[in-house]
Order: C-alpha cells, then structure tokens, then sequence
C-alpha cells in the first residue's frame, strides 16, 4: 500500500501544487488534499490560529485539521525562507511548520524542507534531493522525480499566462473541461491579489466568478508573465516581499504600460497584512494619477457576502458610466 503525504489546499498550493504533486507521484507516494475551504474548515482554522495571523493562514490550519484526521504518513509543510536573491516572503511562512507544532498535539510526521533559493548551487535540486532521501529514495529516482516536476510547474506557469486562472490551470494540466463563458460586455477589470486569497472563494467570496457571471473580462496577476510583473515594480528600490512586489508589479503593469487594457483595478487583500497595506496606498495614488478607477477590497473572517457584492455592483456600475461618458 502507498504511503500517503498530505498537502493542504491552502497558500502556497495555489502556486506550486502542479510541482508537488509530481514529484511525490514520480517517487512512489499518494498525494491526499484537504478539501475546497468551507465555513468549517475556516471555523475550526480560526479556533486554532492565534488571534494576530490573517484570514490565509487561520484558514491554513483548518485545512491541517482536516487532513490529520484521514491519518496520513507525512504531512508537507515546507519553510519557505526565500525565493531568490532579494525575493524574501513574509515571516509567517517561515514559523509554519513550528507554529503548527506548537497548535497541534497529533499532527503526522512533517516534511518541513527549507526552502531558501540564495544558498548553494541548483538549490531547487538540492532542495528536491534533501525531500527524497528523507523519503528513503534513492538519486537517480529523486533526479527524475525532480525533472518532471519542473517540467509540469512550467507548463503550469505558460497555462496561466495565456489567461487563465491558477484553479484553471490546474483543470487543464489535469486535462478537465472548463465551463467559463468567455462572452463579456467589453468591460475588463484587473482583479489583483495574492492566489491564495483570490483562487479560495471562501475567502474571497468568489469575486471572480461573481464578476465573471456579470460577463466582466477578468484579469489577474498570473496572467502577466513573471519578468514582465518584476520589470514593471521597480520603485525607488527593489521591494522586499516577492509575493507583495508581484501584486504591485501587475498594478503598475496595468497603470503605466497597458492602460488602455483595463477600465478599473479591484485590490483584494487580507485584513492585517501590512505590506498589502503599504501596497494599497502607493497603487491607488497611481491610479488617481492616471485617472483609473480602484476599488479596495479587505478581507477577514467578519466579512459578508452581501456587502461585498454590493460593492462590486456599484463598482461595475461606476466603470459602465465612466465608460459611456468617455
């Protein structure tokens, strides 16, 4: 019988799962997700997590709960520290792996690698090696493991940057059919935000496919290559959180070299997350420069439904007139 690793559906899921779940199906193991959030999962996350973590990672722990109740072998938590030089991630993702030690009495091995990208020679590699022979498998098996999974994480990464969302990619790689209507009434709004809030529609209360049902032309970060979203960040200097410099990135991609491409921008972040915050500010000042119309959205466990939709609708409503008028 397999061995089975468990990997929540949550945060870095939505960037790297494709990768994941190759390279641990190449050595031999079953992959087990926790399910799509629900109001459960997100109850029982924010029971666990302390009251100063944002709404991503309180729901983080509700999807470990869910998982070590199927009674897995190991469980994937890795500590990512850093993607590249001066490409260094929020603190939270580095303490995850202890912070669920220290919540959790009953939680499976963990395979919690360090993931820091500044270190050594072909780190990912390294990184890869480290996993697999924790995993008693030997060289050559980790080294094709390792070479198929970056070929899928590529083509994943290609997927999304021809217009489609990460859960999209996903389907696709997985070679689902998608039921999206790509009828739209010629209104196109960049809807930027961190994956793991916007892809999770309990959390983001599925602004996406709410805008999308409207017929509105959607747009997200990961629709803009990687390069393109890092050339077009540049501030006074380099920022310090990759994931927060990509949000910006696309922002000013839309605000300075593709204006003509959009007719407003939704910010979607998570409340207490002070880098978005910082992020917000300097966004909405560029938009008001450019007369773009923006519309700030927070998130956390109090936020409703039908007050967010409302926002969207007046939004949609503002663009449609502004529109009309020019």
């Amino acid at each position: 019988m397999l061995k089975t690793i468990g990997i929540p559906r949550a945060l870095l899921y939505y960037y790297y799962y494709p990768c994941w779940d190759t390279f641990f199906s190449e050595l031999g193991f079953k992959i087990i997700l926790s399910p799509q959030t629900n109001q459960t999962i997100l109850n029982n996350g924010i029971k666990r997590a302390v009251d100063d973590l944002c709404l991503p990672f309180k729901v983080y722990f509700g999807h470990v709960e869910q998982l070590i109740k199927k009674e897995i072998d190991y469980l994937f938590v890795p500590r990512l520290i850093s993607l590249g030089t001066k490409n260094n991630v929020c603190p939270k993702f580095m303490g995850l792996p202890d912070m669920l030690r220290s919540v959790f009495d009953d939680l499976p091995e963990l395979l919690a690698p360090d993931i820091d990208l500044r270190k050594g020679f072909f780190p990912k590699r390294r990184i890869a090696h480290i996993i697999g022979a924790k995993l008693n498998r030997g060289f050559f098996d980790i080294e094709f493991a390792f070479r198929k999974a970056v070929k899928k994480q590529k083509i994943f990464e290609k997927i999304e940057s021809e217009g489609f969302t990460p859960n999209e990619s996903m389907k696709i790689l997985d070679g689902k059919e998608l039921e999206i209507s790509r009828q739209n009434e010629g209104l196109n709004i960049a809807v930027l935000g961190h994956a793991y809030i916007l892809e999770d529609e309990e959390q983001s209360m599925g602004i996406i496919k709410f805008l999308r049902k409207r017929r509105i032309n959607v747009k997200t970060l990961e629709m803009i290559d990687m390069e393109t979203r890092e050339k077009s960040s540049l501030y006074s200097k380099k920022l310090f959180w990759i994931f927060n410099r990509q949000v910006m990135g696309a922002a000013y991609y839309y605000l300075f070299k593709a204006i003509d491409k959009v007719d407003g921008i939704i910010q979607v972040t998570a409340f207490g997350c002070g880098p978005d915050s910082f992020i917000n500010e300097l966004v909405e000042l560029k938009g008001k420069s450019k007369n773009i119309s923006i519309l700030s959205i927070n998130l956390d466990e109090h936020s409703g439904e039908g007050g967010l939709h409302t926002r969207l609708e007046a939004f949609i409503d503002l663009l449609k007139r502004k529109k009309q008028i020019l």
